[in-house]
């Protein structure tokens, strides 16, 4: 039990962990735009044979464009988050390290869902990284909201909050469980479930009545 005492302890300043948090998150998306790279051609002055290797790249500019709008997202989300906090904890420093490395990795399921479009594994594996980045995320809010909550702010709307925790988790899931039997179906969860989060699922009030998220 003292171990876990330990990550309650420390009063670090959040604007560090936010700074980190950015750079980690502006890599990520530049490690995104990377594996779209212009296209070998046996004649540089053909059009027809340009055309044909740029709709040859058509799954990798998808799944760039799917993965970048899912890294805004968890930024949009995480900015929103760590400004409920009133400081930071051992603990939120470390989950919130965890949810990095696993934002880090993104780029690795994009380029092999980019260059491997028809093969469920492949497919799969994406959502599932996603799913896990989610559920990850989901831990740090959790966190944040039981421990971390400005004194001047209250939650609200938990109730609704609960099940719609799950909506990620479960689509980026079901996507990778319809890649066994459709990559297109995957692909089709996977743009639809960030618009679930275009916003900040978290709201919270302040005491005196104004909503954070107004």
């Amino acid at each position: 039990m003292r171990l876990f005492d330990r990550f309650q302890q420390g009063k670090l300043e959040t604007g560090r962990i936010e700074a980190f948090s950015d750079g980690v998150f502006a890599i990520v998306v530049t490690l995104l735009v990377l594996e779209l790279k212009v296209p070998e051609m046996r004649d540089t002055n053909n059009v027809g044979e340009l055309g044909h290797r740029l709709l040859d790249l058509l799954p990798k500019f998808l799944s760039w464009m799917i993965s970048f709008i899912i890294v805004c997202k968890f930024w949009l989300n995480h900015h929103y988050l760590l400004g409920l906090a009133r400081h930071a904890t051992y603990g939120m420093a470390w989950l919130n390290s965890l949810f990095l490395m696993f934002q880090s990795l993104i780029p690795f399921p994009t380029a092999l869902l980019g260059e491997h479009p028809g093969n469920p594994l492949a497919v799969s594996i994406f959502g599932i990284v996603m799913a896990l980045n989610t559920v990850l995320f989901l831990i740090l809010q959790t966190y944040i909201l039981h421990n971390l909550l400005k004194p001047e702010l209250t939650p609200v709307n938990v109730t609704n909050l609960r099940w719609k925790m799950v909506i990620g988790p479960l689509f980026y899931l079901l996507g990778a469980s319809a890649a066994c039997f459709s990559t297109r179906a995957a692909f089709a969860l996977y743009m639809i479930t960030p618009f679930f989060f275009i916003t900040p699922l978290t709201r919270a009030v302040r005491k005196d009545g104004a909503d954070m998220l107004s």
